[in-house]
Parts: C-alpha cells; sequence; structure tokens
C-alpha cells in the first residue's frame, strides 16, 4: 500500500522506523537499506510498503515499486553461491519468469528475524 500520511511513521530512540497500521506497530524494512543498494525512491510517500508476516512477528518491506504477482517455483542457488552469504542475507533463492528474467526471492522470515 501508498503511505499517505507520512505522520503515521514512528521513529524509536535507535533510529528504526515503525508504522501504525489498524492499531498494530510494524517494523519498516527499507529493501535499499539491507541490501545496501543505490535508490532514488527514499522517501516512505514515493515507494510502496508491503506488510508480510514472519514465522513469529510481522514487518513491513519498503521498495520502490511491485513490478506484480506471479506464480513461480523457486529454484535453490547453486553450490558456488554459498560462499556469497546470499541465505543469511534474506534471498532464499530464484526462479526464472516467462520471459526469460531471473528474479530473485526473498526469505522474509530471515529478513525479520534479523531486525
Amino acid at each position: 500500500f501508498k503511505i499517505a500520511d507520512v505522520s503515521e511513521i514512528i521513529h524509536n530512540t535507535n533510529g528504526s522506523e515503525m508504522i501504525m497500521i489498524r492499531g498494530e506497530c510494524y517494523p519498516i524494512l527499507r529493501l535499499h537499506k539491507v541490501f545496501n543498494i543505490e535508490t532514488e525512491v527514499k522517501d516512505l510517500g514515493e515507494g510502496i510498503v508491503i506488510l508480510v508476516e514472519g514465522a513469529t512477528s510481522n514487518a513491513c518491506i519498503f521498495a520502490d515499486e511491485l513490478l506484480g504477482e506471479y506464480q513461480v517455483v523457486v529454484k535453490p542457488f547453486p553450490n558456488f553461491f554459498n560462499s556469497y552469504g546470499l541465505k543469511d542475507r534474506g534471498i532464499s533463492g530464484c526462479s526464472v519468469l516467462g520471459d526469460g528474467t531471473v528474479t530473485l526471492i526473498l526469505d522474509t522470515n530471515n529478513l525479520i528475524s534479523q531486525q
């Protein structure tokens, strides 16, 4: 969903951001910060916030945009990718879309537990 009013954002003393949704407070995970990626979309009002459920808690993931929803088959990474620590960083595998594009699959449980 889009954030209409950024005054809904709560800043903790440790600098982390939270958002109040339907009376519940959720941490905001900014994907560009988690993966150390440059982006022009840093304002919460410009991107999209996705509420995700983890095994033990929930969080909101902030991304530039949502490209769509797809039915995919998640493929594990080949063994030589293990040295990059992708699973430890919240990427569980990959998938090949219908047009041949390779896309990474986020492990939301891992992302939430790291915060």
